[in-house]
């Protein structure tokens, strides 16, 4: 493997590491904002639930309390066993569909980005939760771009990702070119095939990276 060939591998394998490390925080962040989405849901979910069905219940017993003699000691009911089971289970049943239609009803309330106890509310509230661990990877993403491994490669952009990587160094693992350059336009010629263009091209790393930046400069300012 000539001097100039060696370069070039090193180089790429300094940019894979790199590339890497870029797609891991990226896949961290991914996982807190799912997080952050589902814990604003799963409240919702538990507001919307929880008065939804306390009414409900709260008008059930007291139904029971008042309708069953044994407890309040007025004298046996007249009306049979039977009867006031059935009573009782028609209600139960009425209830239960009254609650399902309350919770819908509280879960688009609760929901709803508009009203003061929607949404917009429980984003408010969670936000530094999760943005104290989001705001540490954005730093380090802002930092893995500043290297200068990155902002000196000659490399273009739309390669800088794992799949066009992996195969600029196989290439210049097995010596079939022996420069970048030459890797470069290998690989272009390959791309041309419709039929591999997947598995050698994927949205570049580093675009990707500074739309997540900002995003989360946006959503910050949002909030």
């Amino acid at each position: 493997m000539g001097k100039e060939e060696s370069v070039a591998l090193d180089h790429c394998q300094e940019l894979m590491e790199i590339v890497e490390t870029i797609e891991d925080k990226l896949h961290q962040l991914e996982v807190i904002k799912i997080e952050f989405r589902q814990e604003i849901q799963y409240k919702i979910n538990y507001r919307s639930a929880l008065l939804a069905f306390s009414f409900p219940v709260l008008i059930l017993a007291f139904y029971i309390i008042n309708d069953f003699s044994f407890i309040h000691g007025h004298g046996q009911l007249d009306r049979s066993a039977l009867e006031t089971f059935l009573i009782t289970f028609m209600l139960s049943f009425a209830l239960w569909a009254l609650g399902i239609f309350l919770n819908d009803i509280f879960k688009k309330i609760f929901g709803s980005n508009t009203l003061p106890i929607g949404r917009k509310a429980l984003v408010k509230q969670l936000f530094p939760k999760y943005n104290q661990k989001s705001q540490c990877l954005i730093d380090s993403l802002e930092e893995t771009l500043g290297s200068e491994t990155l902002t000196s490669t000659e490399l273009p952009e739309k390669y800088l990702n794992v799949k066009s990587l992996n195969y600029i160094i196989e290439v210049l693992s097995v010596e079939d070119v022996q420069t970048l350059h030459e890797a470069v336009e290998l690989l272009e010629l390959e791309i041309k095939n419709s039929r591999v263009e997947q598995s050698l091209l994927a949205e570049p790393s580093i675009r990707r990276a500074q739309e997540a930046i900002a995003i989360q400069h946006t959503f910050k300012q949002g909030v």
